[in-house]
C-alpha cells in the first residue's frame, strides 16, 4: 500500500488551520502566480528608478548581442551579457533552444506588462519579509527589481554569473554549460546571501523553451503518475490552475494545502514542439524542489514547464504543545536554507526522439549512467509471477484485540505447488502479516508468528520454494513502528517536525495514528536483523515506506534534512540488497531504483487534471529492462479486462494476493482491505492469467521498450528492442488494419518469442 495515500486527522487539522491562517491574515492571497500575482505594482519606494521601470515596456533579449561561450560536438552555447540568458543550438539538426520564451510569438502576447517582466526575466523568486509580524510570500524577478548582472566570465564549457536583486536583497551566482547533448544550470547554494528577506524558492530559467500553441504539433510532459500529456492547446480558459507538485511527494513535516493527484516519483519534465524537443532531469537538489507546468491560456499564451527549487517551507507552529487542535500561526523555516547547489539538465531531441518515447530512452539512458543501473539478466525465459501471500492480522475483540489467522506456512506451500502443477513456471513470492500479531504489527521483525509455523514454519517454506527456483520475500515495515519493536521509542526515535511534534500516519483501518521511524534509527536496525533474516534463507526483503517518500527530520539524535533522508534511505536499501541479495520496492521513488530489483504497486495512470490530456507509460518505458514492476494486484483490481490489457500494454508482470481464509473473516481487520483473496477462488483463474502474461511478455522481459504509440482510438502499440509487438484493443469491437485482426478487450503479440 502507499502510505503518502492515506492523510491522518492531525494532517487535516494542521491543513485546515493553514488554510484558515492564511484567510485570515493574508489580506491577498497569491498562489502560484494567479493572474493578481502579475498585476501586482513595484514595491513603492517612490524612487524615479521604480517609475522609470514601470514605464518601460518588458522585452525579451536581443539575439544579436550573444556572445559565444562554449562548443563542443553537439552543441554551440552564446550568452546575453546583460541578462544572462542563454541560446544553445544543436548541430546535428540545427534546432535552436532558448532559455526565454520563442520571441516569434512575443509580439502577440497579451498579458500585463507586470507579468511579461516574469517571461522575460532569466529568474523568478518567491520571499518573505522576516521584519514583518505576518509573513505574507511575494513574487518577484530580476526585471521587476531592476536587477543586475555582475561578473559573467567564461568557465569549461559554458559561463558563470551572479545575480544581484536590489529590492529584496537577494544575490544568486549560477553556472551554465554544455556537456553532450545536454545544457545544464546549476544555483550554487553557497553563494546565495539574503538581507532582510528570506528567500522561499528560485525558479531559474523558469520559460526555457517556451511556445506558443498555434500550428505546432507539440505537448508538455509532466511526471503525473506514469506520465502524462499537456497538449498544445489555444485559449485554455477552463483551467485556471497549473501543474505544482513536490518531486518524490509532499513532505509532511511541513504543512500546506494538499490535494488528490498522484505523488511525483520522477524528477523529470519535457516538452516536444514539432520536430524539436527536450527533456529536463533534476540531477542534484531535486528533494527540494516543485515542478511547474503551465499551459497557453493560464498565466500567459505560451505552454512552459519549470523547476522550482524550494530553499524555505511553511509549517504551522503551534501556540500550545499539548493539543494538537490549538490555535497556531504560520512560520518558515527561518534560520536555514535547505539543500545544496540546484542542478538541472536540459537533453535536446529531435526528430523521432522529441516525443515521450524518445524522452523516456534518454531518462533511461541516464539513469544507466549516472545512477548505475543495469540490464536485467533474465535467466528464467517465463515471466515471474508475484504471488502476495498474507500470513494474519488484528481486529477488535471483546476485551482485547484478536488475531486472525489468514494462511499457515503449511498452507502457503501449498498455494504455491498448486500453481506450479497449473502451469506457472515462475513465482517470486512475497510473505506479509508473518511477524507477531500479524500485517498491522508494524516495526516488528522475526520471530515469525508461531500461529502461522513460527521461524521453523516458514524456513521450511523457503526451502521448498526455492528447489523450484522460487525466491521468497519477506514483507517488511520498517519506516512505521506501532509496537516498540527493536527498541523503538517514539519520544526519542520517532520523526519531528518544526513545531516539535511527532510526525503520525494514519495508515491503519483502526484510525490508529502510527509514528514515522526517524531513517537514520530504521538503518540502525536493519543492519542489526539482517543476519537472522540471511539465516532464515529469505532471498530479499520487501519495504514500505523506505524509498517510497521523503520527510524532513528535525529529531535531535537522528534527524536528517530531506536530501539527506534520500542517502539514509538509499544506504538502508544498498545494505538489504548487499547482506540478502535481493530488495523490492512499493509505489518506490526512481531515486531507489540503483537498488531495488522490483516495484509493486508502480504507478500506471494519471491524476485526470482538467488540464492533463492523455496518460502515457513514461516511467515503465524508462525502467522495462532494468527491474521488474507490476501494478494492482489482479484480484483487487477496479476494472479486470481493462486493468489486465495495460498491464500488457504497459510490460507489467502478474501480481496477485492470496490468503487461505475466505475474505468475510477479515472484513474488519486492521491492516488490510482486500475484495477477495480466497486462494481455491483465484486458483485456476490465476493460472490461466499468467499463460496469457507469459505470451506477451515471457520473452521481452529484459528487452527495452522501443516505441509506444496510438495505432487508432484506444488502440495502443508496444514495440520491443528484439523487435516484437504488442497491440493491445481496449474496444468493444475488433480492431482491423489490412490482414491484422485484434479482437476486441484483447491483445495480439507479433514477432518474438511467440505469435497469437
Amino acid at each position: 500500500m502507499n502510505l503518502f495515500k492515506r492523510i491522518n486527522k492531525t494532517a487535516a487539522v494542521v491543513t485546515v488551520l493553514l488554510a484558515a491562517a492564511v484567510v485570515l491574515f493574508v489580506t491577498r492571497a497569491e498562489f502560484e502566480f494567479k493572474a493578481a500575482a502579475g498585476d501586482r505594482p513595484f514595491p513603492p519606494d517612490g524612487s524615479e528608478a521604480d517609475a522609470a521601470r514601470a514605464a518601460t515596456p518588458a522585452r525579451l533579449p536581443e539575439e544579436s548581442g550573444f556572445k559565444l561561450m562554449a562548443e563542443n560536438e553537439l552543441l554551440r552555447l552564446k550568452a546575453d551579457e546583460k541578462t544572462g540568458h542563454f541560446m544553445v543550438e544543436d548541430k546535428r539538426n540545427g534546432n535552436v533552444y532558448r532559455s526565454y520564451p520563442n520571441p516569434a510569438d512575443w509580439p502577440r502576447e497579451t498579458i500585463s506588462e507586470n507579468w511579461k517582466r516574469h517571461l522575460a526575466s532569466p529568474l523568478m523568486v518567491q520571499y518573505v519579509d522576516f521584519t514583518k509580524s505576518i509573513l505574507q510570500a511575494k513574487e518577484t524577478n530580476l526585471a521587476e527589481e531592476g536587477g543586475a548582472v555582475k561578473g559573467l566570465k567564461p568557465i569549461p564549457g559554458g559561463y558563470s554569473l551572479v545575480y544581484e536583486l536590489p529590492a529584496t536583497g537577494f544575490t544568486v551566482p549560477i553556472e551554465v554549460r554544455i556537456e553532450q547533448d545536454y545544457v545544464e544550470t546549476r544555483i550554487i547554494r553557497d553563494g546565495i546571501q539574503e538581507k532582510s528577506m528570506g528567500l522561499v524558492w528560485i525558479r531559474l530559467f523558469p520559460f526555457f523553451g517556451a511556445e506558443y500553441s498555434d500550428g505546432k504539433d507539440g505537448y508538455m510532459l509532466i511526471p503525473d503518475g506514469a506520465g502524462a500529456l499537456i497538449r498544445f492547446k489555444n485559449n485554455q480558459l477552463n483551467v485556471n490552475k497549473l501543474y505544482d507538485e513536490s518531486v518524490y511527494g509532499v513532505d509532511s513535516t511541513f504543512t500546506g494545502l494538499s490535494n488528490n493527484r498522484n505523488p511525483i516519483i520522477m524528477p523529470v519534465f519535457g516538452m516536444k514542439a514539432d520536430s524539436r524537443g527536450f527533456l529536463a532531469v533534476l540531477h542534484d537538489g531535486e528533494e527540494y524542489a516543485n515542478i511547474v507546468a503551465s499551459p497557453s491560456g493560464v498565466l500567459s499564451n505560451y505552454n512552459w514547464a519549470a523547476a522550482q527549487m524550494n530553499f524555505r517551507s511553511s509549517f504551522l507552529q503551534f501556540t500550545s504543545r499539548n493539543s494538537p487542535d490549538e490555535w497556531g500561526f504560520v512560520d518558515y523555516n527561518r534560520n536555514e536554507l535547505f539543500g545544496s547547489d540546484r542542478v538541472v539538465r536540459y537533453y535536446l531531441l529531435g526528430g523521432d526522439q522529441a516525443g515521450y518515447v524518445g524522452m523516456a530512452g534518454k531518462y533511461r539512458q541516464y539513469l544507466m549512467e549516472e545512477k548505475g543501473l543495469k540490464p536485467l539478466n533474465a535467466s528464467n525465459p517465463h515471466i515471474p509471477m508475484n504471488v502476495h501471500i498474507i500470513g494474519g492480522d488484528q481486529e477488535p475483540g471483546v476485551v482485547r484485540d484478536r488475531y486472525i489467522r489468514l494462511t499457515t506456512t503449511e498452507e502457503a506451500a501449498r498455494m504455491v505447488d498448486a500453481l506450479r502443477g497449473r502451469g506457472v513456471e515462475n513465482m517470486t513470492i512475497t510473505y506479509s502479516g508473518w511477524q507477531r500479531g500479524g500485517y498491522s504489527a508494524l516495526g516488528r521483525t522475526l520471530p515469525v508468528d508461531s500461529r502461522i509455523g513460527g521461524d521453523q514454519g516458514m524456513r521450511a517454506f523457503i526451502d521448498n520454494a526455492r528447489r523450484h527456483g522460487f525466491p521468497v520475500y519477506l514483507d517488511t515495515e520498517y519506516g512505521m513502528n506501532n509496537t516498540g519493536a527493536g527498541g523503538f521509542d517514539p519520544r526519542f526515535h520517532a520523526m519531528l517536525n518544526l513545531a516539535g511534534r511527532n510526525l503520525t500516519l494514519g495508515t491503519l483501518y483502526s484510525n490508529e495514528r502510527v509514528p514515522v521511524v526517524s531513517d537514520k534509527f530504521v538503518e540502525e536496525i536493519v543492519r542489526k536483523d539482517l543476519a537472522s533474516f540471511k539465516a532464515l534463507g529469505v532471498a530479499g526483503l520487501a519495504v514500505g515506506r523506505i524509498g517510497q517518500g521523503l520527510f524532513s527530520d528535525y529529531n535531535t539524535s537522528y534527524g536528517a534534512h530531506r536530501d539527506e533522508a534520500r542517502d539514509v534511505q538509499e544506504r538502508i536499501l544498498k545494505s538489504i540488497k548487499e547482506g540478502l541479495g535481493s530488495v523490492h520496492g512499493s509505489s518506490s521513488g526512481f531515486y531507489a531504483l540503483p537498488h531495488v530489483d522490483h516495484i509493486r504497486s508502480m504507478v500506471y495512470d494519471h491524476s485526470y487534471d482538467l488540464f492533463t490530456d492523455e496518460a502515457v507509460p513514461f516511467a515503465q518505458i524508462a525502467a522495462h529492462g532494468l527491474v521488474t514492476y507490476s501494478s494492482e494486484f489482479a484480484n483487487n483490481r477496479q476494472e479486470d479486462v481493462n486493468d489486465f490489457l495495460r498491464d500488457i500494454e504497459y510490460g507489467a508482470i502478474p501480481s496477485f494476493v492470496f490468503t487461505e481464509a475466505e475474505t468475510k473473516e477479515y472484513v474488519n481487520a486492521y491492516g488490510i482491505r482486500y475484495y477477495n483473496t480466497h486462494f481455491p477462488d483465484w486458483e485456476e483463474f490465476a493460472a490461466e492469467q499468467y499463460k496469457r502474461y507469459d505470451e506477451a511478455l515471457g520473452d521481452v522481459q529484459n528487452q527495452f521498450i522501443a516505441n509506444h504509440r496510438t495505432l487508432a482510438p484506444n488502440v495502443k502499440e508496444t514495440t520491443y528492442a528484439n523487435g516484437k509487438r504488442i497491440i493491445v484493443n481496449y474496444n468493444l469491437t475488433p480492431y482491423r488494419d489490412g490482414e491484422l485482426v485484434v479482437p476486441a478487450m484483447d491483445f495480439v503479440a507479433i514477432g518474438g518469442g511467440s505469435s497469437r
